[in-house]
């Protein structure tokens, strides 16, 4: 089992780490690291050369014979390709360095063998996607599988605590969020559900520490 870390994610801004109102300090499993990078595609600008027929005579216009126009610049060419279609988000929007709600933590034996407290996992469900230049990604480009899965909830099989949710439509937690059928999942174990699916997309094993 991996130890507890604290959320030190980087911050592309430079901002310190914010908890939202009413949040303390918690504790957070890491389970995805690394950081996301936006391809920057080269464009390339082709320029065309014109010339004259031996024995023609120069053009009497100033600055020469017109330059040839180029096919993007043909009205009829520009209507006829179509414009990309706008990316669904599913009304995931930036939320900054929000993270979402606190719930209850459990405790769990670090590799120690000592109690500790865990308060959730970090993995994309909470993490907001960034550049490698390193600010903050426009939504319609993060990764698909953020923006199908905009509200999660962390729990803990065994009891079925809530560690923490995190709805990305609203920047906040998920409300009114009802726990479904855990018994067909492994016990001991914290999982991030989709909220509105229950499907798991992550888990992470842990052992209880019982008082």
């Amino acid at each position: 089992m991996r130890d507890t870390a604290r959320d030190d994610r980087a911050r592309p801004d430079g901002t310190g780490d914010d908890d939202g109102p009413g949040r303390s300090t918690r504790w957070r499993a890491p389970l995805v690291g690394g950081a996301l990078v936006v391809a920057v595609l080269g464009v390339g600008i082709a320029a065309a050369l014109t010339g004259r027929a031996a024995g023609t005579e120069p053009s009497d216009a100033v600055g020469g014979a017109p330059a040839a126009e180029a096919p993007g610049d043909d009205p009829a060419l520009a209507a006829e390709t179509p414009a990309p279609a706008p990316v669904e988000t599913n009304g995931v929007q930036q939320c900054g360095a929000v993270t979402g709600t606190a719930g209850t933590p459990v405790q769990v034996r670090g590799d120690d063998g000592e109690p500790t407290e865990l308060g959730g996992l970090e993995g994309w469900w909470n993490s907001t996607p960034a550049s490698d230049a390193g600010g903050w990604l426009d939504v319609e480009k993060w990764p698909r599988q953020v923006l199908d899965h905009p509200a999660t909830v962390t729990v803990e099989t065994t009891t079925g605590t809530v560690l923490e949710s995190f709805d990305r439509r609203t920047c906040t937690g998920v409300e009114d969020w009802t726990a479904p059928d855990l018994s067909a999942l492994p016990p001991s174990t914290v999982v991030v559900l989709d909220a509105e699916t229950g499907e798991v997309l992550a888990e992470h094993p842990v052992e209880l520490a019982t008082p």
